[in-house]
């Protein structure tokens, strides 16, 4: 199998995610109550920065439901561990331990426990605020050295890692059935299709899955 085969959940994208039947499993099984999750692949302090890291890429706000609520930070942590290979798995989490050594290296921390959601969103921004040039130009990058069998530079690896991060996180939050009956335009018992609908009817909202 070639090494992009393997290596496919990096680059992944909202689309990928809507068709593979084990996102929308994984999903479902994340309805811990618990006030925190046990993480399977991360550190606990890892899987607290994962939460603060969610919640500042989907708060709450007075009409939905913060990241933390649906369990989003879980579904990442489970869908990393049972669905991506083991070299793109290993890849993700070094990525992700790169971005809480910038973050801590910012704001002389030494340990994630320390670290306060104001401390994340300036390295969040530096990393992922790219234009679309610059993307395809790290994307490029990415490809060129999974194709060539070379190491991945670290700022390439650290941006298709977050932007992961953040397109995992829209999937669960979007997809979770909280969300999905209380936030998003839901619709029970589906009626007939009707294929262009003015987003006036639904108060500016998209449909629920």
């Amino acid at each position: 199998m070639k090494r992009r085969e393997v290596i496919k959940g990096l680059g992944l994208s909202l689309g990928a995610l809507l068709v593979a039947p084990s996102a929308m499993s994984l999903l479902q099984s994340c309805t811990s109550d618990k006030p925190t999750w046990v993480p399977g692949l991360f550190s606990e302090d890892q899987a607290r920065l994962l939460d603060k890291l969610a919640d500042i890429i989907l708060p709450k706000s007075e009409d939905s439901p913060s990241a933390t609520e649906v369990n989003v930070p879980e579904f990442i942590d489970k869908y990393v561990a049972e669905v991506f290979e083991v070299e793109e798995r290993d890849l993700f989490v070094k990525g992700y331990s790169n971005f809480g050594n910038i973050v801590m290296k910012n704001v002389n921390a030494e340990v994630l426990a320390d670290i306060e959601s104001t401390d994340i969103e300036p390295a969040l921004g530096s990393i992922l605020r790219k234009s679309k040039e610059e993307d395809e130009a790290i994307m490029k990058t990415f490809y060129e050295a999974i194709d060539n069998e070379a190491e991945i530079p670290e700022d390439v690896l650290n941006y298709v890692t977050m932007n992961g991060v953040r397109d995992l996180c829209i999937f669960a939050y979007t997809n979770s059935e909280k969300v999905g009956e209380e936030v998003m335009a839901y619709v029970p018992v589906p009626g007939k299709q009707e294929g262009c609908i003015d987003i006036s009817e639904t108060d500016g909202k998209a449909y629920s899955l």
